[in-house]
C-alpha cells in the first residue's frame, strides 16, 4: 500500500485522546496507539498532520453515505417492510421542491409504468422498481458528490475544509431525507430490533467471555501465561493467533492492559455476523459463562 492510500483510509485521522464531536474529522479515532508510530510516518511522507484528512477520505466517506442511504432502503423493501410508493410519497411531500429528488421520482415513476405492461406480480414490480429508484439515486448522487469534490477540492488540500461532501453537494436533500425514511419507516419495525437486538446480545455476551479468559490467568504481567482454568484456556485457545501473538509479544511496548483490551478489540471486530453468533453458542456450551 502507498502512503496515499494509508493516509485516505484513515477517515478520523486522530488518536483516542483527541476526540472531538466538533470537528468532522476528530469524531471518531483512526488507530491505536501501537499503531501511532506509522500514523506520524504516513503524514510526514504525505504532507499532513494529525487532524487533518486526505483529499481522497471526502470521496471514500461519499461512497459509504451513498450507499448505505439507498441500500438500507432497498433491503427493508425486499423484507416487505416498506414499498416504493410509501418511499417516493415521503420524498415527494418532503422535498417537493428539491431537482434531485423530482428527476429521481420522476424516472423511478416512468420506469414502473413500463414494467407495468410486463405482467409482473405485484411483489416483482415493487422488487424492479426500488432496484432501478437505486441505480438512478445512487448515479445522481454520485454526479453531485463529484461536482462538490471538484468545487472543494482547493479547501481540501489546504485542510481547511470539515464537512461531508454529501452535505454540500447538490443531493444533500435527497441524502438527508433517505436516511430519515429509515429513521422513521425501518429502524424502529420490530424485525430490525429483533436483528439489533441479537446482535447486542452477540458482542456483549462474547466480549465478557473472552475478557474473563484474557485476564484470568496465572502471571499479571504476562498477558501469555497458563490461564486459570480449562475453559478460559479453551477461549483464549480460540483468540486468532496472530492476534495472540501482537499481545504476547515481548516487543510490544503498550501497557499491560491496553494489550489486552487491544487483543479482545481485534479479535471481536475481526469476526463476522454468522461466526461470531455461532462462536458464541460453542462457547456456552462448553461452560463459559
Amino acid at each position: 500500500m502507498t502512503y496515499a492510500f494509508l493516509a485516505a483510509l484513515m477517515k478520523y485521522p486522530s488518536p483516542s485522546d483527541k476526540v472531538n464531536k466538533k470537528i468532522l474529522a476528530r469524531k471518531k479515532f483512526n488507530y491505536f496507539q501501537s499503531e501511532a508510530d506509522i500514523a506520524k510516518e504516513v503524514w510526514a511522507e504525505t504532507g499532513l498532520a494529525e487532524g487533518v484528512r486526505h483529499p481522497l477520505t471526502f470521496i471514500m466517506e461519499a461512497c459509504d453515505d451513498i450507499a448505505y442511504s439507498i441500500v438500507d432502503v432497498e433491503d427493508a423493501a425486499k423484507k416487505g417492510l416498506v414499498n416504493f410508493d410509501r418511499l417516493a410519497g415521503f420524498l415527494e411531500f418532503e422535498g417537493s421542491d428539491d431537482a434531485c429528488i423530482a428527476s429521481v421520482i420522476v424516472k423511478a415513476r416512468q420506469q414502473h409504468q413500463e414494467f407495468r405492461a410486463q405482467s409482473l406480480s405485484a411483489a416483482e414490480l415493487d422488487d424492479i422498481t426500488m432496484q432501478m429508484f437505486r441505480v438512478n439515486a445512487i448515479g445522481v448522487m454520485i454526479v453531485a458528490a463529484t461536482k462538490a469534490f471538484a468545487e472543494n477540492l482547493p479547501a481540501m488540500m489546504a485542510g481547511t475544509f470539515d464537512k461531508e461532501l454529501m452535505a454540500e453537494s447538490d443531493a444533500k436533500r435527497l441524502w438527508t431525507l433517505l436516511k430519515e425514511f429509515a429513521g422513521k419507516h425501518i429502524y424502529p419495525h420490530r424485525q430490525v430490533l429483533e436483528v439489533e437486538l441479537k446482535g447486542h446480545q452477540t458482542i456483549h455476551g462474547l466480549m465478557d467471555i473472552f475478557w474473563a479468559a484474557i485476564t484470568n490467568r496465572k502471571d499479571p504481567l504476562d498477558i501469555g501465561s497458563k490461564r486459570t482454568s480449562p475453559v478460559h484456556s479453551y477461549v483464549y485457545s480460540r483468540i486468532s493467533e496472530n492476534y495472540r501473538r501482537v499481545a504476547e509479544s515481548p516487543d510490544n511496548r503498550m501497557p499491560i492492559r491496553y494489550r489486552e483490551l487491544q487483543l479482545m478489540t481485534d479479535m471481536m471486530s475481526g469476526m463476522t455476523d454468522s461466526f461470531a453468533i455461532s462462536l458464541l453458542e460453542d462457547l456456552r456450551e462448553r461452560g463459559a459463562v
